[in-house]
């Protein structure tokens, strides 16, 4: 071939090689770089295939770490999407009764209110079709969603006061560590000014009485007044020796006790056996939580995040809600140890919360691949879902509080009762060393043993209660509507049992079976009893005993107003008596009141009761006679004399 020929192939060759790397290059190109996109779950996105090698269990356990495996999200998608800014663990009205508990700041397993307190309990609208270019949102979605923060901070608020007063009633060494120099002094000061001072006119006075005893040979007498006299002065020198000990004696006799039960029947702990516990150091495998904290974490995991849970994802049960709930909420709040670096350190703040915005864009992207129902609740877009869910949550925590704050309360009233005994003792042992005045000592005594039997029966009831609600709202089987109603069922039925209002009513010494026996309204004769106890008079007769329900009563005695000389002595003399004049047989001469003949007496303006004692005339009784009926005997029978009447009643 010449050589123009040759270079007309090789020109035509290049021109061929040229234009099949023109088109088949475009398609090798997009295959390589589609490659990495997809994945091998069926052309679903790579953030996808991501987030599904974190499964529930795994995000339960380390959310943390499935978090990190996410796809990042812009930063200007977070602030235009309006990603929440996260609360403090004691911000809002709830944060007035929140602290820390010591145990959150040991290792070991802990709970939602342990960790961030009373944080993130609320809503916003995230990602709704308003535009990056414009802060406006609908309307209703604002109005509904601050009626729905309304109601969670109401909430949240009844759950913090029944922790903050479990806590407090359960450990007095902390609730009152105050008022232990206001009883040493003042029960000091007491005793050196009134005991010392005027106690020893009052052994005086029982000497005298003792004397006075002996010359009328009544030994027995005597020796219990000197024994008593001796008791008391003992008892109120030990007292006053030791005030602080004596109330705290009393303290931790009842805890250890109380101790025990909470133990045994509260909410139990969450220790991992030592074959489990996979941390590197076994000491945070072991729950330190105290009872009233594992009670305070049960209540607000139950009473409020699964009611939030309901408002953010439609449901506190499904499958989104179990894997990707705790990552909301953990973007939604500080905890005690975050606060605590961010008050030590408040340049990183900002940084902080961009950091927790990110984290709450992650989870919110991928609930919307996932589940784009829940991420309607989410958004806010069905805003009155969240209405109910706040409703149940004020709803449920009403219910839950009325018997348990109801047994913090009387609780702490008893221990409080504790030290003003300690105070009160010197002032009433002063007048009460003499016997027939010791009213006021023994009132005193009545209302310290009562008060160790309030703290015994409604510590250990509302362990029992807590126990049951714990078993109620962790049995997934009840629906949510059920578990309510028997939260509250176990309420009713301990507040019928134990009765605090009856139990109030002993610390003054005063007997209750009227409260419990009488009709009429509760909170009337409860008022009534508390006025009662008020008063500082002699003590009733009964003390603290129990009702004796089904006991009769004997016959009571009433003052007869009848003169005892115008009396018939015949007993059928009652059956003829008019009740409008209470006074004598129907025509007789003794049935004028005032002993004139023919005075009439007023009528009664009621009822009046049949006499049923008889008392004795003052005057001279004649012989009584008797007849005996005899069939056969033709005589008759002598009628019985007429009664004497004084010539005064006539």
């Amino acid at each position: 071939m010449s050589r123009p020929g040759v270079r007309a192939a090789s020109f035509l060759l290049a021109l061929a090689l040229l234009a099949m790397a023109t088109v088949s290059w475009p398609f090798t190109g997009s295959s390589a770089q589609a490659a990495p996109v997809t994945s091998v779950t069926g052309g679903a996105p790579l953030a996808a295939a991501r987030a599904d090698l974190c499964s529930t269990r795994e995000w339960q356990a380390n959310f943390r770490d499935c978090v990190d495996r996410l796809q990042d999200v812009t930063e200007d998608q977070v602030t235009c999407r309006n990603a929440p800014t996260p609360g403090s663990p004691d911000s809002g009205l709830a944060g007035w009764f929140a602290g820390r508990p010591d145990s959150s700041r040991e290792p070991g397993p802990g709970g939602l209110y342990s960790e961030y307190g009373y944080a993130g309990y609320s809503y916003n609208t995230y990602d709704v079709d308003a535009g990056c270019a414009t802060s406006v949102v609908h309307p209703d979605y604002q109005v509904s969603t601050m009626i729905a923060n309304g109601e969670f901070m109401f909430a949240t608020a009844i759950i913090g006061a029944s922790n903050a007063l479990r806590e407090r009633a359960w450990d007095p060494g902390t609730m009152w560590a105050w008022a232990d120099p206001l009883v040493e002094k003042a029960t000091r000061a007491v005793y050196d000014k009134v005991f010392s001072v005027f106690g020893v006119i009052t052994l005086c006075v029982v000497g005298l009485y003792l004397l006075w005893r002996s010359r009328q040979s009544e030994m027995s007498s005597a020796m219990t007044t000197a024994g008593w006299a001796l008791l008391i002065m003992v008892a109120v020198t030990a007292i006053a020796a030791w005030p602080v000990k004596s109330a705290n004696l009393a303290d931790q006799t009842l805890i250890s006790t109380l101790g025990v039960v909470h133990d045994a029947v509260g909410p139990t702990s969450q220790n991992i056996p030592p074959g489990q516990c996979v941390l590197p150091d076994p000491n945070a495998c072991v729950d330190k939580r105290p009872p009233a904290v594992r009670a305070g974490d049960t209540a607000t995991e139950t009473m409020l995040y699964r009611n939030w849970l309901r408002g953010v994802l439609g449901s506190a049960d499904s499958e989104t809600a179990r894997k990707y709930g705790r990552a909301l909420y953990d973007a939604r709040s500080f905890s005690w140890d975050e606060q605590e670096m961010l008050r030590a350190n408040p340049s990183t703040r900002d940084a902080a919360i961009k950091a927790k915005q990110q984290q709450w864009a992650k989870v919110a992207q991928q609930i919307k691949t996932e589940d784009p129902e829940a991420y309607e609740y989410l958004q806010g877009v069905r805003d009155m879902d969240r209405v109910g869910s706040g409703f149940i949550a004020v709803l449920a925590a009403l219910l839950f509080a009325m018997f348990d704050l109801t047994a913090s309360l009387l609780v702490l009233l008893g221990f409080l009762i504790f030290r003003w005994a300690v105070v009160a003792a010197p002032i009433l042992g002063t007048v009460g060393l003499l016997r027939p005045a010791s009213a006021g000592i023994r009132r005193l005594a009545n209302a310290v043993v009562a008060a160790i039997f309030n703290i015994a029966i409604f510590g250990t009831g509302a362990a029992i209660y807590l126990f049951a609600v714990d078993l109620v709202m962790n049995t997934p089987t009840l629906p949510g509507w059920l578990q309510v109603v028997l939260v509250w069922l176990c309420g009713v039925v301990g507040w019928l049992l134990l009765r605090p209002y009856r139990r109030i009513t002993q610390l003054g010494g005063k007997d209750s079976s009227e409260a419990v026996s009488s009709a009429g309204s509760w909170h009337r004769r409860f008022f009534r009893d508390m006025r009662v106890a008020a008063r500082i008079d002699v003590t009733q007769p009964g003390g603290t005993a129990e009702p004796t329900m089904g006991r009769r009563r004997g016959p009571v005695a009433e003052p007869s107003r009848l003169r005892p000389e115008a009396r018939h002595e015949d007993p059928s003399h009652a059956a003829r008596t008019r009740p409008e004049t209470g006074g004598g047989p129907v025509g007789g001469r003794g049935g004028a009141s005032g002993g004139e003949p023919g005075a009439s007496r007023p009528a009664a303006t009621g009822p009046r009761r049949r006499e049923t004692t008889w008392s004795e005339p003052d005057v001279p009784q004649s012989k009584p006679d008797y007849a005996v009926y005899r069939p056969d005997s033709a005589k008759t029978a002598p009628q019985p004399r007429t009664p004497r009447i004084r010539s005064e009643a006539r």
